[in-house]
Formats: structure tokens, sequence, C-alpha cells
């Protein structure tokens, strides 16, 4: 056994290593903050009492809508041919539930009694339910994810049990989702004094629900584009054409909402009176949104693999901005004070980023995340034979 284990480490991607150090760097400086408290180790005050911390929660948990919006197209919609992507998209939503809880610990002036949540609910706060639907939803997913990791293991025979109430549980677990991705946008209502008018709006909980969904769409296609260069394994192109059919609808529902509130809040010159947030407002929708719209629009960037990942990068990348404006970016200062994130902020953040991807990693090598998937070659030896493939793939 011992010789087994050390063969495994040998072959272990040298990437591994890199993220087991800094996860272990990240763990350590997390323990110091745990110990000495919010003071020392971060930059956050009674001005800025959130900072990089909430802000990459709630980019992690819009990014992570990918789970519930498959889980309500393959059980709720029945589009069966998106059910191979659903195994590797439930691991990386429930890696990201579980990140976002941790960074909610690291968060808390007193973390020792983050079960009070529970015990002592405060029933007018939207905190509560944020908190309480991302615990029981981070429960679902794993609930979801339990075949992949007990397939081979002596206890399989729970498989037809947990099987058998697998959709009542996911539709529990897409209105659980729906609820608080619409309610994080609900958090920020209250802060008309300090958001800038181009992100504060009464509709900023329909905002957040509808970008989610399509950061999570995003997420599936370059998440499966990935695991055809890492693992070898991925969905077919003409799924992955299919879900990306459905992001320029998304983007242009939300690009009318969003400028059809600022007609109506008579807002619409702002966003071109110029400056830092006029800058920040237009970088969001337009690498966000319009150029992926253009992009997605054409099939044959919907069944390049390069070019749907370089269009779903864009939409990621446009509602990690948007999360990190109405959060941070886009707050006035209060007092003269801003906010720059402590060193300690940030080693703590990166190291739970890489203990996902370390995670995720490990558990698609030897749990069968990717069974349902096709295999490629990872190297094909002409760019005939990688032509043929995607073709022959596409046609199935």
């Amino acid at each position: 056994m011992i010789q087994r284990l050390f063969r495994e480490l040998r072959t272990m991607p040298k990437f591994i290593y890199v993220l087991l150090a800094i996860t272990a760097f990240g763990l350590a400086i997390g323990l110091y903050r745990m110990v000495v408290g919010l003071g020392v180790t971060t930059n956050l005050s009674k001005s800025f009492p959130w900072g990089v911390w909430i802000s990459f929660d709630l980019a992690t948990v819009a990014l992570s809508g990918g789970a519930f919006t498959l889980a309500a197209l393959v059980y709720v919609f029945h589009f069966d041919n998106l059910h191979a992507a659903v195994r590797p998209t439930v691991l990386a939503g429930l890696l990201g539930y579980s990140s976002v809880l941790v960074i909610l610990l690291f968060d808390l002036g007193r973390w020792d009694r983050f079960y009070n949540v529970f015990l002592h609910p405060n029933f007018s706060s939207a905190l509560l339910e944020v908190s309480w639907c991302i615990a029981a939803y981070s429960t679902i997913l794993f609930y979801e994810l339990s075949p992949v990791l007990l397939e081979n293991s002596r206890w399989r025979r729970l498989l037809p049990i947990i099987k058998k109430f697998t959709i009542p549980i996911v539709i529990v677990g897409v209105t659980l989702s729906t609820m608080h991705q619409s309610s994080l946008g609900t958090m920020f209502v209250i802060m008309s004094p300090r958001l800038h008018p181009l992100w504060y709006s009464m509709l900023l909980p329909v905002f957040f629900l509808v970008s989610s969904l399509a950061a999570g769409i995003s997420m599936v296609i370059a998440g499966a584009t990935i695991s055809y260069w890492l693992f070898g394994r991925s969905l077919k192109p003409k799924t992955l054409a299919k879900l990306g059919w459905f992001v320029p609808w998304i983007l242009g529902f939300y690009l009318v909402l969003k400028f059809g509130e600022l007609i109506i809040a008579n807002e619409l010159h702002l966003p071109f009176e110029g400056g830092l947030y006029t800058f920040l407002f237009w970088a969001e929708l337009i690498v966000g949104a319009v150029i992926p719209i253009i992009l997605f629009a054409f099939k044959q960037v919907r069944y390049s693999r390069a070019g749907a990942l370089f269009a779903s990068l864009l939409v990621i990348a446009g509602v990690v901005l948007n999360r990190f404006d109405v959060t941070w970016f886009a707050m006035r200062p209060v007092d003269g004070q801003t906010y720059s994130p402590h060193w300690m902020e940030v080693a703590i953040l990166a190291g739970v980023v890489a203990a996902i991807i370390l995670v995720y990693s490990l558990v698609a090598r030897y749990f069968p995340v990717y069974e349902e998937t096709v295999a490629y070659q990872r190297q094909p030896r002409t760019i005939e034979q990688r032509r043929l493939e995607e073709a022959h793939a596409g046609a199935d």
C-alpha cells in the first residue's frame, strides 16, 4: 500500500503540489486571523465593514449558479442531452458554495458563534434568508453529488434510495438557489445613500438572479473546455452549443432590464457623464454582455471549443466585475475613507481559491465525475483529425 501511495504521488501533476502549498499558506494565515481577530489581519472598518471577501462571495455564488440552472434544465424542463454535464457542474457548485461558507466564517467578528444564525434567527434580516438558503443548498448539492462518491464504494447499495428522491430534492434546491441568488441583491437595496445610481436599483434582486443564470451556464461551458484539455474528457460540442444558445437570450433580457430601469428612473444620462464609474459600467456591460451576445449568436462560435470558451470567459468576467462594482468599487467613500484589502485578506482568499481547484482536481481524478462525458484524444495527430473528431461528436 505504501509503495502504491508513493507511486501515485510521483505521477501526480505538478500543479497539484503548487495548489497544496498555496492552500496551506492561506490556511495558516486564516488560523492566525481566527486567533487575533479582524483588526490586525484586515483593513475593514466601520465605514467599510464588508470588503474583498464579500465581493468574492457574491461573485462565487453567481458563478456557482450553473448547478441550479443545469438542474432545472435537466430535471424540470427535461433537456436530457445535458445530463452529462450534471456531475462536474454539481461538484463545481458544491465547492463554490463551500468556499462561500468558509469565507463567511472568516468574515464574522465572532466566528466562534456562527451557529447563532440558526439558534437565534433575526427574521427581519435579509442575511438570515441568504445564510439559511446557502447552508441548505450546500447540503442539497452534497446529496446530488453523493452518487459519484458512493458509486465504487461499499455504500453503493444506498444509491437506489438516493436516486429515488433526487428529483424532489433538486426541485427544492432550485427553489432555494433562486431565492438566495436574488436575496443577495436585496441586501444592497438599503444601500441607496452609498451605492452609485448606475448600480443602485430596486430591481437589484432581479439583476442578480438573471446575471447568475448567464454566469452559471458560462461556467459549465468553460469547465467542459478546460476538462477537455486537462482530463481528455468533455461534453459533446453539440451539447455545449445548445448551452451557448441560451446565453445571448439571457444577456439580452438583462440589458433590456438594465437600460429599461435607467429610462424609467430618468437616469439614462448617467452612463455618459464620464469618470471612473462610467468606465466600470460600460466595461461591465460591453465585456460581459454585448460582446458575448454577438459571439454566441454565431453557430460557428458555439461549436468551437476555443470560441465558446472565450465568449464564456467574457460573461464570467462581466458578472464578477458587476459583483465587485456593487459591493466595493461603486461604493462611495464615507468621511473620505477608502478601502483596499490587507495582504492577509488576499492570502486567505488565494488559499481558498487554490483549495477549490485542488479538491476539484483530486475528486475528478479519483471519482467518476466525467463518467457520462465523451473521451477524446488529448493531442490529435493532425488538424484534420481534430476536425473529424469534432464533426463526429457534433453529429451524435
